[in-house]
């Protein structure tokens, strides 16, 4: 009988300890002591790529789809975002730009919090050999924004998914 209740034990025991990370308290860098019940959780994926890396895969990855945006400020000004079926972003291109420009994944962050999670990716665009600007792209339900931040004079430039623009297409809207 002794036998049963301690192997019961164990189990239970075994059973109870897995880890619970969503509601665990986290230590700061203070270590000060610090719910995360209350807080979004963030998550840096392992995919990670150095900001001053002009490297690009040798292989073109196959563009799946295209997001539309328009300038929060200036209507007319459009971009649009050509992603693979992963949902990795590989060019931008300006309405009246000749060519695309390359995109440079430099990382991702996963908010879950609210009704839908947060997904924002962090892309630098490469003109020639150089790095000219950074990109953040913010998806979260059916809602997708652009933030620009230009390398010369760090002035920042908001763009929002065009809904009237065929988002998600199979082609580019201009």
């Amino acid at each position: 009988m002794k036998k049963i209740v301690l192997t019961l034990i164990i189990i239970l025991f075994i059973f109870s300890c897995k880890e619970n990370t969503e509601n665990s308290p986290s230590v700061n860098l203070d270590n000060k002591l610090e719910s995360t019940a209350d807080k979004p959780v963030v998550q840096n994926t392992v995919k990670n790529q150095k900001a001053d890396s002009l490297n690009v895969d040798s292989i073109s990855p196959v563009i799946d789809h295209y997001i539309c945006f328009r300038d929060d400020k200036v209507a007319s000004r459009m971009i649009w975002l050509s992603y693979t079926d992963k949902g990795d972003a590989i060019q931008i291109k300006y309405k009246g730009q000749k060519a695309p420009i390359d995109l440079i994944f430099i990382r991702e962050e996963f908010t879950k919090a609210g009704a839908h999670p947060t997904i924002i990716k962090y892309y630098s665009e490469k003109i020639a050999t150089e790095v000219n600007g950074e990109y953040k792209v913010t998806h979260s339900g059916n809602w997708d924004y652009v933030e620009y931040t230009r390398g010369k004079d760090d002035k920042k430039f908001n763009f929002t998914i065009d809904f009237d623009s065929n988002p998600y297409g199979k082609e580019a809207c201009f």
